[in-house]
C-alpha cells in the first residue's frame, strides 16, 4: 500500500517537471539554434536594406551633387559697341561705322568692272535709300556737305546695298574727294593687271586710307566744304573761281561726285549741258533728277 503511494507521487512529480519545461520553452516550437539563425538573417537584411529615411537622404545628397556639377547658366553677351573705325591721323567723321557699313560687293568679275561705263550703268541709290543712310548715322542732310558714298566703290564692283553706304563729308583732308582719288588709282591697277580685284576690294573695305598712303601718298592740302553760295546761272559758272560745275544748269558745285539726293528740290530738274560727270541724266534726254 505504501509502495503504491510512492509510485503515484513519482508520476506526479515527473508530470509537473515536464509541464514546467514546456512552459519555459513552449512559446515556439523552434530550437535555440534555429532561433539564433533567424536573428542573424534579420540583422543581415537590415544592414543590406537601408531605411526609407536613409534612402531619401542619399537621393538628396546625389541631387545636390548633380546640381553642383552642372555648368553655370549662360549669360547674355553685351551688345557690340557701335563706333567709327579708327585710323591714325584721320577724323572719325571721315570713316564709316563698321557695324552699319561693313561693305558689300556686287561683282567679283574683273572684266565687268573694267568695261567702259560700268560704274554709271549700275549706280542705283534712290533718294529713299540716301535718306535712310543719313537717318542710320544720325547725320543732318545738308546739301553739298556730304556724299552718300560707297565703301567698296562701284568702279571696283561695290554694291548699292545700304550696308555699303555712309554719309562721307566733302570737307576735310580725308573727305570724299580724297577717297575718289584712291578709287581711281585702284581701278587703274586692277584693269592693268597689277592688282587683283579681290585685293582691291579688301583694301577699300578694311582701310582705304592705308591704300591711299601706299599708292598715292598723303593729301597735299585739306579740302574745304562745298556748300557756299554759288552763282545760279550757267553763264556765271564759266567764270574762274565760281566753284560751279559747268556741265549743268542751274549751278551745281564742283565736287567729286553728286547724287540727286544731294541736290535741293529748288534746283531740280537739272539741265545737262555738257558731259554729265555726275551721271544725273540716266535716260540721256538732257535732263537729270526729274523725279
Amino acid at each position: 500500500m505504501r509502495h503504491r503511494r510512492t509510485s503515484r507521487l513519482a508520476v506526479l512529480t515527473a508530470a509537473v517537471t515536464a509541464a514546467t519545461i514546456v512552459a519555459v520553452t513552449g512559446c515556439s516550437s523552434e530550437s535555440p539554434q534555429t532561433a539564433h539563425r533567424a536573428t542573424a538573417v534579420h540583422q543581415a537584411r537590415a544592414v543590406r536594406t537601408p531605411s526609407a529615411a536613409s534612402t531619401h537622404r542619399g537621393s538628396a545628397t546625389t541631387h545636390r551633387g548633380l546640381l553642383h556639377k552642372s555648368p553655370p547658366k549662360a549669360t547674355a553677351k553685351p551688345a557690340p559697341r557701335v563706333t567709327r573705325a579708327r585710323v591714325a591721323g584721320v577724323r572719325a567723321a571721315d570713316l564709316p561705322n563698321r557695324v552699319l557699313t561693313p561693305g558689300a560687293v556686287l561683282t567679283t568679275s574683273r572684266a565687268r568692272v573694267c568695261a567702259p561705263g560700268y560704274a554709271a550703268s549700275v549706280r542705283d541709290v534712290p533718294e529713299s535709300e540716301s535718306s535712310a543712310v543719313y537717318a542710320r548715322y544720325h547725320v543732318a542732310h545738308v546739301p553739298y556737305a556730304h556724299e552718300v558714298d560707297h565703301l567698296v566703290s562701284l568702279e571696283l564692283g561695290g554694291s548699292n546695298a545700304i550696308t555699303n553706304l555712309w554719309p562721307e563729308p566733302y570737307a576735310g583732308r580725308w573727305g570724299a574727294r580724297t577717297k575718289d582719288a584712291v578709287e581711281n588709282k585702284l581701278h587703274d591697277l586692277v584693269c592693268a593687271g597689277q592688282l587683283s580685284l579681290a585685293r582691291a576690294q579688301k583694301m577699300e573695305d578694311t582701310n582705304w586710307v592705308s591704300a591711299y598712303r601706299r599708292y598715292i601718298g598723303a593729301p597735299s592740302v585739306a579740302t574745304t566744304t562745298a556748300h557756299a553760295t554759288a552763282p545760279t546761272t550757267h553763264a556765271a559758272s564759266k567764270g574762274s573761281g565760281s566753284g560751279c560745275e559747268p556741265d549743268y544748269s542751274p549751278c551745281l558745285p564742283r565736287v567729286s561726285d553728286l547724287n540727286c539726293a544731294d541736290i535741293p528740290a529748288s534746283k531740280k530738274p537739272v539741265r545737262v549741258t555738257g558731259s554729265d560727270p555726275y551721271r544725273l541724266d540716266a535716260d540721256h534726254d538732257g535732263w537729270g533728277c526729274t523725279s
